[in-house]
């Protein structure tokens, strides 16, 4: 990373709220390690909101002054070609600041990690940019609710045929 004191900023990708959450207490994790004297600043950007040029390009921009990015997804995820572009720029300005990409990845068994389609993906945009690499596979607690669009859709989807079922009958 840039400086052991003073600011150093990062720049955090995630598909859920409690990926974003976990990369969170990472970063804390690390503020505490890297710069005890200093600050962590961080950016936080959804892989949702990365899908709008507008917001890409802004998130392009704060990474031109990153020294990290975390990308906390699920370990299966199969990032978009439009996320992958924006990844590669980031990972370009991460290596310019003689930074590092973080994969922090969910979901998954640690002992598969590199099986999975993300960790591949990240590595390669890694290897690409010159960036250093470095991945974790994250157990999440099961009590842990996730609240994405996706995993609301999922929860949602069986009590639909139900729903359907009910509405007929009256």
């Amino acid at each position: 990373m840039r400086t052991h004191t003073g600011n150093s900023d990062v720049l955090i990708v995630y598909d859920s709220i409690r990926s974003g959450k976990r990369a969170k207490e990472l970063c804390d994790r690390l503020a505490q390690q890297l710069a005890p004297d200093g600050k962590l600043n961080f950016s936080v950007w959804s892989l949702s909101a990365l899908q709008l040029p507008t917001l890409a390009q802004a998130a392009a921009r704060e990474a031109e002054h990153a020294a990290l990015l975390i990308v906390a997804v699920h370990g299966d995820k199969t990032l978009t070609r439009r996320v992958k572009s924006l990844l590669h720029t980031c990972a370009r300005a991460i290596h310019a600041a003689d930074g590092a990409l973080v994969a922090q990845l969910h979901g998954i068994l640690k002992m598969n990690a590199e099986l999975c389609p993300a960790y591949g993906c990240l590595r390669e945009i890694a290897g690409h940019s010159g960036a250093r690499f470095f991945s974790e596979a994250v157990e999440l607690p099961d009590d842990e609710l996730d609240s994405s669009l996706e995993a609301i859709h999922e929860r949602a989807q069986p009590n639909t045929t139900l729903l359907e079922v009910i509405l007929q009958r009256h």
